[in-house]
C-alpha cells in the first residue's frame, strides 16, 4: 500500500551560498518534504503511535539547516534526506529545497533542488 506524508512550506533559515559573503548571514529557505510511509495502520487505529510525528520531522529539518554552513542547496537537500531516513521508519523521502532570493534580481520566484532517496540505496 502506498502512502505519502507531506510537509509543505517549512520555513527555515540557513547559512547558504557559494561565495563566503553570502553564507555569512542566514537566509530563508522553504522546504517541502514527502515521506513514503504506510499510513494504513494509523488510518485504521487512529493512534498517534502508528504514524510519523510531523513536528519531529520539521525539527530534524531545522537541526540539519542549523548544523553548519552549506555552499550548495544540493548538499543541504542531501543532508536533510539522509537525516530523515536515519531518524524515521520511512521507505522513501523526497526533499525540495527552495531558495527564494537566489535569482530574485532576475525575476525568478525561487531556485531549488528536489531529490528522492530510498532506504537501502
Amino acid at each position: 500500500m502506498s502512502s505519502t506524508i507531506i510537509l509543505h512550506g517549512v520555513h527555515l533559515h540557513v547559512h547558504l551560498g557559494v561565495p563566503a559573503e553570502e553564507r555569512a548571514e542566514a537566509q530563508a529557505v522553504l522546504v517541502d518534504v514527502s515521506l513514503g510511509f504506510d499510513t494504513a495502520p494509523a488510518g485504521r487505529s487512529d493512534r498517534f503511535a502508528d504514524t510519523i510525528d510531523y513536528a519531529a520531522v520539521r525539527d530534524t529539518l531545522a537541526e540539519v539547516a542549523a548544523r553548519r554552513p552549506y555552499a550548495l542547496i544540493e548538499s543541504l537537500a542531501e543532508s536533510m534526506a539522509q537525516a530523515v531516513l536515519a531518524a524515521f521508519p520511512v521507505d522513501e523521502v523526497r526533499v525540495l529545497v527552495k531558495k527564494p532570493r537566489a535569482l530574485a534580481h532576475a525575476g525568478v520566484d525561487w531556485a531549488g533542488v528536489e531529490i528522492v532517496r530510498r532506504r537501502g540505496g
